[in-house]
């Protein structure tokens, strides 16, 4: 028998099977099936449709779940008064390689997302940050070029 007729086989075989499955209750299904499932459905085009999630899902309450590991404390945070914002932007300014996005977020308490919206780096700071990145570029050799040329590659397609 060629691979062909007997896939023909194996595919009658197994439709036959899914109708019967789902002619049964929906416990003898499960058993035929061998996996959990909940329910069948025959659909108008003739397919049918086996669910392995029930149609409705059981209501929990409160007292059905176990007790919280640490209470919910939302953090509370004090809002940036301009004073405080000129200050963040000065400190950022005169030393960005001091005063980083982390270090300036632990010092007024902001998420880290704040102080880039209020001081991003300046633009001299971004260049000498490129400038470096380049030059350790130029270190590499043709082979570690590669490797990030690559890697960069293959990022851009997930």
């Amino acid at each position: 028998m060629s691979g062909l007729a007997l896939g023909r086989v194996f595919k009658a075989a197994r439709s036959t099977w899914l109708r019967q499955a789902a002619a049964m209750s929906s416990a003898a299904a499960r058993k035929s099936l061998g996996t959990n499932v909940h329910y069948t459905e025959t659909l108008d085009d003739g397919s049918i449709f086996v669910s392995r999630v029930p149609k409705e899902m059981p209501t929990i309450s409160e007292a059905d779940l176990p007790p919280p590991v640490r209470e919910y404390k939302p953090a509370e945070r004090k809002p940036l008064t301009a004073e405080l914002k000129h200050a963040m932007v000065k400190l950022r300014n005169e030393d960005p390689a001091h005063w980083t996005v982390s270090r300036l977020a632990k010092k007024f308490d902001v998420p880290s997302q704040v102080v880039l919206m209020l001081a991003p780096s300046p633009k001299w700071r971004r260049e000498e940050i490129q400038r470096q990145a380049d030059q350790e570029w130029e270190k590499l050799g043709y082979k570690k070029r590669l490797i990030r040329i690559n890697r960069l590659r293959r990022r851009l397609l997930w």
